[in-house]
């Protein structure tokens, strides 16, 4: 998770708020990293094979999932995160699982290719661009991806559904991204400025995290804008989808 807004110290805060050391202890409890690798089923390590890729800078870690499947399936790995809670959580699973992954705290926009060096694949996965609001701060963004990357190197990006979401068509079907048992999912505002996500654990604690309601081709837009070509898409991880229903879009481009 990571955000880098226009009010740079007023988002961030607001930001790193939302993501408190209690709600970051039940985030993999949320996930079910089991049950996530089975509904995720390589793709993402194959799609990183075609592209040829050795070296990957996860930018939006997290509690470190995909930084650990990617790290077991034989890539060069580095996670950085925005947010200090969940990159503690995030090196307590490298840890756990006896794996060196080098890791930084981090926001997007103070990722410097001279110290970090440039990779074949940034990837920047859990929907985690949404938390950006305006459209040329998330251009900023990208654009800093593109400089991480090496000339033709690949970047992922997915997010959460908005199209169907704004539309009225609500999804989580628990099969790819929030696959545990212990907690649900739903929303609360939802218009064309906010997003706001509730996830209800079983023992009655309630959280929130409110996002921008990013369009698909509004996002497949402003990639193409920012320095990337041959831009894809897919809808829980299949490449014909029906946009009305699929919880995530996944997209794909190629650095200039």
């Amino acid at each position: 998770m990571s955000q880098i807004p226009g009010n740079r110290h007023a988002e961030v805060a607001r930001y790193s708020a939302q993501y408190s050391q209690d709600f970051v202890e039940r985030w993999d409890a949320l996930i079910d990293w089991e049950k996530r690798k089975a509904g995720e089923d390589g793709f993402f390590e194959r799609l990183l094979e075609r592209h040829a890729v050795k070296s990957v800078l996860d930018v939006s870690t997290g509690s470190g999932f995909h930084a650990v499947q990617l790290k077991q399936a034989g890539f060069k790995v580095v996670a950085t995160d925005g947010s200090g809670t969940m990159l503690k959580k995030a090196r307590q699973n490298f840890l756990e699982r006896e794996l060196d992954i080098e890791s930084h705290q981090m926001e997007w926009l103070d990722l410097d290719p001279d110290v970090l060096g440039t990779f074949d694949a940034v990837v920047c996965l859990g929907s985690s661009l949404c938390h950006v609001f305006e459209a040329h701060d998330r251009m900023s963004v990208l654009r800093k991806f593109r400089a991480l990357l090496k000339p033709g190197g690949v970047l992922i990006v997915d997010q959460r559904n908005f199209f169907a979401i704004r539309a009225g068509n609500f999804k989580s079907s628990g099969n790819y991204y929030y696959c545990g048992a212990s907690a649900s999912v739903s929303l609360g505002r939802v218009d064309a400025q906010v997003c706001e996500f509730i996830y209800d654990f079983a023992d009655k604690q309630r959280y929130s995290l409110k996002v921008y309601p990013l369009l698909p081709a509004e996002l497949a837009s402003e990639i193409q804008a920012s320095g990337f070509f041959a831009h894809e898409d897919y809808g829980d991880f299949q490449r014909d989808f029906d946009r009305m229903n699929c919880d995530f879009v996944i997209h794909t481009a190629c650095a200039v």
